[in-house]
């Protein structure tokens, strides 16, 4: 097996003898690096929205609900499109341009929340946006799981879930206190107003990430791999005819779906209160 070269030869991880555990293990923790990025930009404003009208922007509970929401909906909308591309473009592309498409959802926030002028389709559009992180996760597990033997996939697989769904935590949790400085760097942006209170950075929150999503994307186009799988588009939808396809998605709708849509909404459940 030769593994100087982006795209593998002779890639067979169930050959012991030939199997590089190392290339594996740091695929995995390349991938799993930016999957935690990739869950804090689909919870971005699920951190960010609750803070909103008291910097000066007017939305009523119902514009601030469909905020925290549109991001679930692009996620789902971007798994469909997703869950095709790891046998396309390959795993060492599919998670550096990925990374670089967080910058999108990123540096918008961070500019619009600084002017209370911005519209409330355009405050939905950065919203939308964010569901790239989300919707990544379904390109991110098989493109991994390429790189292991099946009696590890199931061990590699949930560590990288496990530990990327961390993102959803990591953001809820310190943006409100990323909000409460400026940062390093940074400190020339003008703070937000609140009212009643002091300066409030939630630009912060933005871009406190956009480094690390760098780093991400330059780890991943330097470090990683391609495994010789090569699948088309119609070669793919032959999963759609069977039937424990629609039986596995309705559980983990029922699942994740709950859990992902209850989570969107906790930091602004105070302020949506009847």
């Amino acid at each position: 097996m030769s593994s100087t070269q982006r795209v593998l030869t002779g890639w067979d991880p169930e050959n012991r003898e030939t199997w590089d555990s190392k290339l594996a293990w740091r695929t995995l923790t390349i991938t799993t690096f930016s999957m935690i990025i990739a869950f804090c930009v689909w919870y971005l404003v699920s951190a960010i929205a609750p803070k909103l009208n008291s910097i000066g922007f007017d939305l009523s509970k119902s514009e601030l609900y469909w905020l925290a929401s549109m991001p679930g909906l692009s996620c789902g909308l971007v798994r469909l499109a997703y869950m095709f591309l790891p046998p396309i473009v390959g795993t060492r592309r599919l998670i550096g341009w990925s990374s670089l498409l967080y910058l999108i959802p990123m540096v918008g926030w961070f500019f619009a929340v600084q002017d209370t002028s911005t519209s409330y389709p355009v405050l939905l559009l950065l919203a939308f946006t964010c569901g790239i992180g989300g919707g990544s996760f379904s390109g991110y597990m098989p493109s991994t799981g390429y790189f292991f033997p099946k009696r590890l996939q199931g061990t590699a697989l949930n560590l990288q879930a496990g530990i990327g769904n961390l993102g959803m935590s990591i953001i809820q949790f310190i943006g409100p206190f990323l909000m409460g400085f400026g940062l390093f760097g940074i400190t020339w942006v003008a703070p937000e107003v609140a009212h009643p209170g002091g300066p409030l950075w939630v630009h912060n929150v933005a871009i406190f990430f956009v480094p690390w999503t760098i780093v991400a994307a330059i780890l991943a186009f330097t470090l990683l791999k391609d495994v010789p799988v090569k699948a088309n588009f119609r070669e793919q939808i032959n999963i759609f005819s069977n039937p424990d396809t629609w039986i596995m998605t309705m559980m983990y709708v029922m699942t994740f779906g709950l859990f992902s849509g209850f989570s969107a909404q906790f930091g602004g459940s105070s302020q949506m209160r009847v």
